[in-house]
């Protein structure tokens, strides 16, 4: 059996992600924090394999280095992160000898998207990404956003050249949805992602958590998950 804490069971996801991890096999629940919990004490009490945390940034930079160097593997869901949050939680993750995971976007379509994108940028031009979610996410752009456009550098080829800009919208009525765009003399192409409910990105929850403890190090997205 897994042994995961959810961190974050207050907001939305961190309910779903709980609920899906109750009633997963080979999986237990043996904690939960939520904002003035103790997590030393609690990591101490249940002694759990994996952190899964979808809490907010401030909270998230202390909680993953504090599981990593416990011997716990993180499992990171939070948004906003810095570059430096992220040096951090690689470093405890490094002291720890554990694998960790930031993820950026739960969702395997999503993931596609990315590798699919990284993929025609070898051969046209990326003019855009743009990114439509729900009123209430807090950064932008958005993780995934960010993610995609590091893609499309890693990848070289055509859109290696310049900056792909990225453009965010915040609807009531959108969960979350990115187009990513190429152009070349006389042909237009689009790849387009809607998520329109949140059990979409259950999978990949199931996936980071049963994996996580195969890796080595922190890795960042599910892309290394997906064979």
């Amino acid at each position: 059996m897994i042994r995961v804490v959810v961190a974050g069971v207050a907001g939305r996801m961190g309910r779903l992600a709980l609920a899906t991890l109750q009633s997963a096999e080979g999986i237990e629940v043996c904690g939960t924090l939520v904002r003035g919990s103790d997590a030393p004490a609690v990591f101490e009490l249940v002694r759990p394999d994996v952190l899964l945390d979808f809490t907010l940034a401030p909270a998230s930079r202390e909680l993953g280095p504090l599981a990593a160097e416990r011997g716990i593997s993180p499992v990171i869901g939070t948004s906003g992160l810095s570059a430096e949050d992220v040096g951090a939680l690689r470093a405890a993750c490094d002291r720890g000898h554990v694998g960790g995971l930031l993820v950026p976007n739960f969702s395997v379509g999503a993931v596609l998207q990315m590798r699919l994108s990284a993929e025609v940028a070898r051969h046209m031009p990326c003019v855009g990404i743009h990114e439509v979610h729900h009123v209430g996410k807090r950064d932008a752009p958005s993780g995934t956003a960010r993610a995609t456009a590091a893609a499309l550098a890693a990848a070289g080829g055509a859109s290696s050249e310049m900056q792909v800009p990225i453009t965010s919208e915040r609807r009531d009525d959108a969960l979350a949805e990115q187009t990513v765009r190429f152009e070349q003399a006389g042909e237009s192409l689009e790849l387009v992602h809607k998520v329109t409910d949140r059990s979409a990105y259950m999978p990949g929850v199931l996936l980071a958590v049963r994996r996580v403890r195969a890796l080595s190090g922190l890795h960042v997205g599910l892309e290394g998950l997906l064979a």
